[in-house]
Formats: C-alpha cells, sequence, structure tokens
C-alpha cells in the first residue's frame, strides 16, 4: 500500500497534476467525454474549491495546474477521478480502473517554474500533433487565456498578470517561441546529420 502523500498545509500551494489512463489506452473517446470531465471538474470545484490555472485534456491523460484553497489535491482529485471513471465505464461498457493509479502531483514553486508549466501544459496537443496551432485545441485552456474567452473554471489573471499589456498576445508570444526555437533546434539538427 501507498504511503499518504505529504501536501503543503498552507492556502496557495500550487501543483502540476497529471493523471493517465492505465496502460495508456484511450481515457476520452470524443467530445462528449471530454465535455463531461469539464463538467465534473466544475462541480469539484465547487465543492472543494481551488484556483486552476491551466488545463489540457488529451487522448489518454490530462494535465492540470492547481493551486490548493482549502483542501489538498487528494480530496478532489479523488472525486474528479472516482466521478469520471463511474460515467466512462458506464458509457463504454468498460470493467475495472480506468486511471493508471494515482496521480502525479509535481509542487510549483517559483513563478518561473508555474510559467514553464503552462507552456508545457499548452504546447501539449502540437507536440503530441493533435493540431498544427495550439491555440486552436478547443480541450485546452490555451485558447482561453489568447483569445480572450471566457471559461468558468480557469483563473486566468496568475498567468497573464507576468506579462505587459496586451498580456494575452505577449503570453501567446512567450509560448510559441518555445515551439519555435524547438523546430529550429530540429532543423539544425537535420541539417548537421
Amino acid at each position: 500500500m501507498q504511503s499518504p502523500r505529504k501536501w503543503s498545509q498552507n492556502p496557495g500551494g500550487m501543483y502540476h497534476i497529471t493523471a493517465r489512463a492505465i496502460r495508456r489506452w484511450t481515457l476520452f473517446e470524443d467530445y462528449r467525454d471530454k465535455d463531461r470531465y469539464l463538467l465534473i471538474l466544475q462541480e469539484t470545484q465547487l465543492k472543494y474549491p481551488f484556483k486552476l490555472h491551466a488545463f489540457c485534456l488529451m487522448k489518454n491523460h490530462v494535465h492540470l495546474l492547481i493551486e490548493v484553497l482549502d483542501h489538498q489535491p487528494s480530496i478532489f482529485m479523488k472525486e474528479i477521478n472516482y466521478r469520471y471513471a463511474r460515467y466512462f465505464n458506464s458509457r463504454h461498457n468498460f470493467k475495472g480502473h480506468l486511471f493508471e493509479g494515482r496521480f502525479y502531483a509535481d509542487p510549483i514553486t517559483t513563478i518561473s517554474k508555474f510559467l514553464n508549466t503552462t507552456r508545457y501544459i499548452h504546447l501539449n496537443p502540437y507536440k503530441a500533433m493533435a493540431v498544427q496551432q495550439a491555440e486552436n485545441y478547443k480541450w485546452s485552456s490555451y485558447p482561453y487565456l489568447v483569445k480572450s474567452l471566457e471559461c468558468a473554471i480557469l483563473y486566468k489573471d496568475k498567468t497573464l498578470s507576468h506579462f505587459p499589456h496586451p498580456s494575452e498576445e505577449n503570453y501567446k508570444h512567450f509560448v510559441e517561441e518555445l515551439k519555435w526555437s524547438e523546430k529550429e533546434e530540429g532543423n539544425e539538427k537535420k541539417v548537421l546529420n
């Protein structure tokens, strides 16, 4: 049996949470599954308040960047994963565990790590080749941040406050510059080989 995790007891503790499907199977078959996950996330956020700074739903895993308010992540992640697994198993006639063990939680302790984690989360669909433009992936918080769209579950202020006006455009530049630097680095490697 796994030992209990040691969480920061202070409100304001932040974590990059990743939850994966067992054996990297599919966690979301279609948009209805993703919509349901986001609804469960919203309902759980109302029950156990936390700030959601970034999210991305991929085919076989989920990224959440959360800030703790009153409840430890294990409390609300148990609720989210349990409710989604029940829904998924019922809808898709699946039996057994849906998630691979317990979720992974990486503490975010600096502003630099916070911003780089948001960038990592938002580039995930692009790197997985799910889209050519990360801002067009609707199952991520990225389009809500850079296109000034409303999202009831997302807390945008902390991310955007670190960028000068126009903050949405400057945040997009911050995210995209890594994409282009990696692309250039890849092209350099091809030329050298």
